[in-house]
């Protein structure tokens, strides 16, 4: 019975883990697209000036 509780903590365990992870990495690819947005809008402004 101990075996299929430590089992059933594993599994909980690792299916978090699938879900978690992938979220963090999507919320930390979201946070960084934000952060170079507004680097990316100052560079075309001046390309746009030089032309």
């Amino acid at each position: 019975m101990k075996l299929v509780k430590v089992l059933a903590t594993m599994l909980l365990v690792i299916l978090a883990a699938l879900v978690i992870i992938p979220l963090l990495v999507l919320a930390g690819l979201f946070i960084w697209l934000k952060l170079t947005e507004e680097g990316d809008e100052e560079s075309l402004e001046l390309d746009q000036e030089n032309i």
